[in-house]
This record gives structure tokens, C-alpha cells and sequence, in this order.
């Protein structure tokens, strides 16, 4: 028997280990059935569809949403923009000088100046004034203030009242004139209307009011209505010596209801 070396007396079960290895790398995977899975997999196509739709749904809605508040943020800094615009072009056409504006420049707190820096006659108005310009700002919001030497408040052209000052001044001059403001025939035609608009709120009323009455109480009004007319009926037929009053046909009078004067005469 050859001697063996310690080499192959060492590695002796290397072969049998490698041998085991491939056989089990060849081995085919066992397939195992889970029922339940399968059971939910053929039955959750419907519920799978609607999950897929309900998402779709979800990213559309978020989509509009962004889309409507984009265009709520462009539409507030169109109006502010053109806000400020009207106050340029009321102060020019009056030969005032422009006025600074400060106006947000976008949807953050920042803000921005419209006014005299925006021409060349803004510029040499700048040489002639000295400014000093200063900017505040703390964790909310940052603004630019101008500041000129020199300014006399008495320059104006003319001076400006508030809206609630020239209304009160509006009072006291139609207060103090003792000439009407409207002629004779607006002011029929107001009376006329207010008492138009009058008897109709009334008729509104009363046709509310009746429609809470209940039968008892409208039977009763029926009953003294009818009684009214009997009484009408009976002054008239005492008033033409007895004989029954007979109504004669006019343009007031419409068909099926009494129209007209009473004529005397018997009715045939």
C-alpha cells in the first residue's frame, strides 16, 4: 500500500463535500400550492381595479388643486399690479408727483417698490433730492422705506379728504339747501313706487298669512265674505225701490264676474 502524503489525508473529504454541493444545486425546487394565495390572486381583480382607479382619482384631485391655487396666486398678483398702476395713473392725470407703492412681489412676504425708480424724470429727481433709503426687516417680512430731506407737506396741489369726511360734508350741504334736489314729477313717481312696493309686501303678507290658516278658519272667512255680499246685495236692492239691481256690461267688467254699473229693471 503506497504511503499517503498529509496533503490527501487532509483534503480527503473535500471530494464527497463538493460532490454533495452539485447534487444539490441540480435538485429541482419543490413547488408548493399556497391556496389561499391563490384564492385571493383570482379573486381581486375587481378590487385591484378600483384600488388602481381611486388612485388615479386621488392624483388628479391633488393636480386641480395645485392648478386652482397657481391660479389664485397669479390672479391676486395681476389685481395688486394693477392696483398700483391705477394709483400711478390717477396721481398723473391730477399733476401730482408719484407716490411709492409697496406691493408684494410674490405669494412670500417680500415686498417690492413701484414708483419713482421706475423713469428717467424719477432719476433726475433723485439728483436733485437727497434720500436715504432704509431697509427693516425682521422673521415676517421685509420692507424698503424712503426717506426725503427736505419735504415741505404744503407743496400739494390740493389736499384729500377720506371717503367718510366727504360724505359727511355731502349730508351737510343737502341738509342746509332748502331747494329740493328732484322736481315735482320724480318725486310722484317715487311716492308712487314706494307705495307700489307698499301694497305689494302686504298682499305678499297676506297671502302668507293665509296659507297658515288652517280649513276651520278659512271656512269662517268664506262665511263672512258671503255674509258682506249679502249685505251689499241688500243695500242695492233697497236702494232701486225693491227690484232686483241688474249690471250692465262695460270694458271694467270681465266674463263670468259683475262688471259695471247697476242699471234699474227687472231681471228677465
Amino acid at each position: 500500500m503506497p504511503k499517503r502524503s498529509n496533503v490527501s489525508l487532509l483534503t480527503e473529504g473535500a471530494a464527497y463535500i463538493q460532490r454533495k454541493k452539485k447534487a444539490r444545486q441540480d435538485q429541482v425546487e419543490e413547488i408548493k400550492f399556497d391556496d389561499e394565495a391563490r384564492r385571493e390572486w383570482l379573486t381581486g381583480f375587481s378590487k385591484r381595479k378600483k384600488q388602481r382607479v381611486e388612485e388615479r382619482r386621488k392624483r388628479a384631485k391633488e393636480r386641480d388643486h395645485q392648478e386652482h391655487l397657481e391660479e389664485r396666486r397669479k390672479a391676486r398678483q395681476e389685481l395688486k399690479e394693477r392696483a398700483a398702476q391705477n394709483v400711478k395713473d390717477v396721481r398723473a392725470a391730477l399733476g401730482l408727483p408719484e407716490l411709492q407703492v409697496i406691493v408684494p412681489c410674490r405669494p412670500s412676504l417680500h415686498v417690492c417698490v413701484i414708483g419713482a425708480n421706475e423713469t428717467e424724470s424719477d432719476d433726475e429727481s433723485e439728483e436733485e433730492q437727497e434720500q436715504i433709503e432704509e431697509a427693516y426687516s425682521d422673521d415676517d417680512q421685509e420692507a424698503l422705506v424712503t426717506i426725503t430731506e427736505g419735504f415741505d407737506p404744503t407743496s400739494e396741489a390740493r389736499s384729500y379728504h377720506s371717503s367718510s369726511d366727504e360724505e359727511d360734508e355731502e349730508k351737510m350741504v343737502k341738509r342746509k339747501s332748502g331747494v329740493d334736489l328732484l322736481p315735482a314729477s320724480s318725486k310722484r313717481a317715487e311716492a308712487k313706487a314706494k307705495s307700489k312696493a307698499k301694497a305689494k309686501a302686504e298682499k305678499a303678507e297676506a297671502k302668507k298669512s293665509r296659507s297658515m290658516e288652517t280649513p276651520a278658519e278659512r271656512r269662517r272667512a268664506k262665511e263672512y265674505e258671503a255674509r258682506k255680499r249679502q249685505k251689499k246685495f241688500e243695500k242695492e236692492r233697497e236702494r232701486n225701490g225693491g227690484e232686483i239691481p241688474r249690471y250692465s256690461k262695460s270694458s271694467k267688467g270681465k266674463p263670468g264676474k259683475k262688471g259695471g254699473k247697476p242699471t234699474k229693471g227687472k231681471r228677465k
